[in-house]
């Protein structure tokens, strides 16, 4: 008869957030004619004319958005299986599935990481927080798993449509493109941590939403007090696993 194994319980958002991030299409990417379709795009980079060059040009940022996405998705099981959850799996499995030594798996993931998931796993958690170190993870990519996610991610969309028009009023529609941004900075693709817009935010609201400022407030004052910053994570994920040499 075969050994009963208890099932692990996820907690509803880290299954989310994975279950997003795994559900990957990029189709519609590799058939977008403009870029401002695409979901990455270099700054100060247009596709060419040439219809050839520019589906190549499509498949590779279709290709880094992947390694991107892999990365991300792997360091988030990782550092949850590994530092955080408290019925974990068997590691060993865990590596396993990853092709390392269970040594390994301390490598995939750094203490941003760890904060993320942590930060996640709050009752009321900060998205700047959890999507800072996934470099991948957009606000989009949040969307449907809790409401109070759900909540906030409608506060940011709010917010961040109101930055775009008033950049656009101050410095004009085309200023984006001269300015070297795909699209408008306000955009969540390429200002992912709203409190990054800082100063700018502050003015729009005060100028368009005044009900608003006070909670972009509390969130720039809750992103700047957390723990571990960028400089803060000394360790290195494995964003490309390389092969051996022969």
């Amino acid at each position: 008869m075969a050994e009963t194994v208890d099932a692990l319980e996820l907690p509803l958002a880290f299954k989310g957030v994975v279950e997003n991030l795994a559900r990957v299409s990029t189709a519609d990417q590799m058939n977008e004619r403009d870029h401002h379709g695409l979901r990455w795009t270099p700054p100060n980079t247009l596709l060419p004319d040439d219809d050839a060059t520019a589906w190549l040009f499509r498949a590779t940022g279709v290709s880094t958005q992947l390694a991107d996405r892999s990365a991300d998705l792997r360091a988030l099981i990782t550092a949850y299986s590994q530092a955080v959850a408290s019925d974990r799996p068997e590691l060993a499995q865990l590596a396993k599935w990853q092709r390392i030594s269970p040594s390994a798996l301390r490598h995939r993931y750094d203490e941003s990481h760890v904060q993320s998931v942590r930060e996640l796993l709050k009752d009321d958690p900060l998205i700047d927080i959890v999507i800072e170190p996934l470099v991948s993870v957009i606000d989009d990519d949040l969307a449907g798993i809790t409401p109070a996610l759900d909540e906030q991610l409608n506060l940011r969309r709010r917010m961040r449509e109101l930055a775009a028009e008033e950049f656009d009023a101050s410095f004009g529609s085309d200023a984006s493109r001269k300015l070297g941004f795909p699209r408008n900075p306000a955009d969540a693709r390429i200002t992912r941590p709203i409190a990054d817009l800082g100063s700018f935010m502050t003015r729009t609201l005060e100028n368009r939403a005044s009900d608003l400022l006070p909670i972009f407030e509390d969130w720039q004052r809750r992103f700047e007090a957390r723990d571990i910053k960028p400089v803060d994570s000394n360790a290195k994920t494995t964003r490309v696993r390389r092969p051996k040499k022969a």
